[in-house]
């Protein structure tokens, strides 16, 4: 397309924006490509997200990777950072939600945004010392319509525990194993680890975790150590409880200001098979902890009530009009590259 085009477009679009205040929206995620997204956790994350955005009569548009700079004309960007960086882009309102790995972004990387959440309390306070940009906390969720209790026999289990060995010996399984109960284990690259006769399978499609989740007796859950130490909240604990599940997780800071004792943690690998012996024996200790849990989750921590807030930021500031001057400098540039000023090359 030609400047000429691009400019005359994005002028139109302009016009339209202040006309109706409706923007687009696309969310930037880290999968490489969409027939490799399915697989990725972030990939699902922004399907619920686009779902809501939807309902609010927003039009939104999930980019992987190989289409992060492709004709993207959207009005407001949304990057979930996780695994890789994006270089936002001059004339959209860009907004990161930083969703994990926080160890991967540097203060100059959250700067690059304009407006920054991030899945901490712990972490969005340490950043508001640090950043020059707005930085709030907007910890991760669950999608209700996918995750409620649905039992099933196909996954029915003592334990389970759902996930990839990202090529490691993940703390919770090396500290759990060997065990005499029933254990299922769903997730890929575990064969250099673990004896195969605990592995149930390789995958569990997104629609089926709800089910995985409703059947077991325990759902075992952990973090990486960056994340637990800054207080990044596994969102398999608000998919887990949504869909009634007792859990027991690793130590994560902030996790009992979010799910008081309805969440039980363990520090080593004894306490981790007293918790369980313990729990297996006592139903009416687990029912009330799940009770608990699924009210805080669906009160306080679904899409909905995240979308929500960040509506409630783009229309604050589409109000301002700080969205039309963003895209009024793109076409400004855009211009100016069409008609130079006289004595320019």
């Amino acid at each position: 397309m030609t400047i000429k085009k691009s400019y005359s477009k994005l002028k139109r679009k302009l016009k339209k924006i202040k006309l109706k205040r409706r923007l687009k929206v696309s969310i930037k995620i880290s999968a490489s490509n969409m027939k490799v997204a399915p697989k990725w956790g972030d990939y699902h994350f922004a399907l619920a997200l686009k779902k809501e955005f939807e309902k609010n009569n927003y039009e939104a548009t999930i980019h992987t990777v190989s289409e992060w700079y492709k004709n993207d004309d959207t009005d407001v960007v949304i990057v979930l950072r996780g695994l890789k960086q994006y270089k936002p882009k001059q004339g959209q309102f860009n907004i990161m939600w930083n969703i994990s790995h926080p160890d991967l972004v540097s203060v100059e990387e959250y700067n690059d945004f304009d407006y920054v959440f991030v899945a901490s309390d712990i972490w969005a306070d340490e950043l508001k010392t640090k950043l020059n940009v707005p930085v709030e906390p907007l910890i991760q969720c669950t999608d209700p319509e996918l995750f409620y209790f649905e039992p099933s026999n196909e996954y029915k289990h003592e334990l389970l525990f759902v996930g990839n060995s990202r090529h490691v010996f993940r703390k919770i399984i090396k500290e759990l194993l060997p065990t005499d109960k029933d254990f299922g284990l769903y997730g890929m690259y575990w064969d250099q680890f673990i004896d195969k006769k605990y592995i149930s399978g390789e995958h569990i499609p997104n629609t089926e975790l709800h089910k995985a989740y409703s059947s077991c007796t325990i759902l075992l859950n952990d973090h990486w150590e960056d994340m637990a130490e800054k207080g990044f909240i596994s969102n398999r604990l608000f998919d887990g409880f949504a869909a009634g599940a007792f859990i027991i997780s690793d130590e994560v800071n902030g996790a009992k200001e979010i799910f008081g004792d309805a969440l039980i943690t363990y520090s080593n690998a004894d306490e981790l098979h007293e918790l369980i012996n313990y729990y297996l024996e006592h139903d009416l200790e687990r029912v009330k902890k799940v009770k608990k849990g699924k009210r805080i989750v669906l009160a306080n921590h679904t899409f909905a009530k995240r979308v929500e807030r960040i509506l409630g930021i783009i229309n604050e500031l589409n109000s301002q009009n700080k969205i039309i001057q963003k895209k009024e400098m793109q076409i400004n540039d855009m211009e100016k590259r069409e008609n130079p000023a006289e004595g320019e090359p």
